[in-house]
């Protein structure tokens, strides 16, 4: 809506807070069950938003527009048992997503502290796995500075309830590899 019209207010909705943005969606299923359609639903949305990622000068190089979505325990199992990683039942594994240097020492250097955190607290660490990239599609001051997309894979230890009780034990650990 422009700045001049206004909707009626609705139980949900007060146009006092109208403004101008770059745009958000959400698709949920309040059940939490895992479908193609939420997926597509949620892909639909991002085509649907005007502004979907900040554009330079040559309208080549953006920030990124993406999904969020439950883990696909199915397609970790099958993608990561070709690296001869086990990841045992859902919930039984945490899955941190990482953005590190290409430099390779440095990469290494980080990926190494990491999996001495997840040691230190008595956890362990499962393994790595690189994201598929399509670097073609990306202008050249993105390609420039485009991280090595990595997850890591931290088994939970037998004395770790599933759900929070391993989440906080995965929180602390992600704490400890920031600083």
């Amino acid at each position: 809506m422009r700045e001049n019209q206004t909707r009626p207010a609705a139980p949900l909705y007060d146009p006092r807070f109208e403004h101008d943005a770059c745009g958000i969606g959400a698709v949920v299923d309040i059940k939490g069950r895992k479908t193609h359609q939420t997926v597509d639903d949620a892909l639909k949305i991002v085509e649907k938003l005007e502004h979907r990622a900040g554009k330079d000068a040559e309208g080549q190089t953006g920030d990124g527009v993406g999904i969020l979505l439950q883990i696909s325990h199915e397609f970790f199992v099958e993608t990561v048992a070709e690296r001869g990683i086990t990841l045992g039942e859902e919930r039984d594994y945490g899955i941190g997503m990482f953005f590190f240097p290409q430099e390779t020492l440095r990469r290494n250097q980080a990926m190494k502290m990491f999996e001495l955190i997840v040691a230190k607290e008595g956890m362990e660490f499962l393994g790595w796995r690189e994201v598929p990239v399509c670097p073609q599609v990306l202008g050249h001051k993105a390609l420039a500075k485009m991280p090595r997309i990595m997850q890591g894979f931290v088994r939970r230890p037998d004395h770790l309830a599933r759900g929070l009780e391993f989440d906080r034990r995965l929180y602390i650990v992600r704490r400890e590899f920031e600083q």
